[in-house]
């Protein structure tokens, strides 16, 4: 018993520890001995189509872009050295919405808000697709005022990707 209790500490102490960029959200374990060397330059985009069927859940797709940025910063990767765009379209599109607007849809207040906002805080160009705001029928009064509102989230996905970004759907 006083073994596991000790081991729980030790564990529960070294993931404390972790370094973070995003606090709050985007837990991980850090990972000792790799054999695969984590690379010191990251782009990413994340595409993210999906959404919780509970209103009232954080988005793990938007949570996906934090957690990418927490282990890597963990391992080493200096914050300067990691890009990442976050594109949300279809059923995500609702996870834009400000408070007022997604209490109107939802009765609720948006989870997502306070993620997306530290998210946007380091650096992370969160953009919606047009096409979604437009076939939903927000005003983009509604939207975060934050985010950035693209044609379509094919033609921001085929831009960032042209930049160096590498593709990321894990919906």
């Amino acid at each position: 018993m006083k073994k596991a209790l000790i081991f729980i500490l030790i564990v529960t102490s070294f993931n404390l520890c972790a370094k973070r960029l995003i606090e709050g959200y985007g837990q991980f374990k850090p990972v000792a001995n790799t054999s695969f060397k984590t690379p010191k330059k990251l782009k990413a985009v994340f595409d993210v189509y999906t959404s919780n069927d509970d209103d009232e859940e954080l988005n793990r797709g938007i949570n996906t872009v934090a957690r990418f940025l927490n282990m890597h910063f963990d391992a080493g990767v200096k914050k300067k050295n990691m890009k990442a765009a976050l594109i949300l379209h279809g059923k995500a599109g609702k996870d834009i919405l400000n408070n007022i607007a997604y209490n109107k849809h939802y009765i609720t207040d948006n989870p997502n808000v306070e993620l997306l906002k530290k998210l946007h805080d380091a650096g992370v160009q969160i953009i919606v697709c047009g096409q979604t705001v437009e076939f939903r029928a927000y005003k983009r009064d509604e939207i975060l005022d934050f985010i950035d509102v693209s044609l379509s989230a094919i033609t921001a996905l085929i831009d960032l990707q042209s930049k160096g970004y590498q593709l990321i759907t894990f919906n």
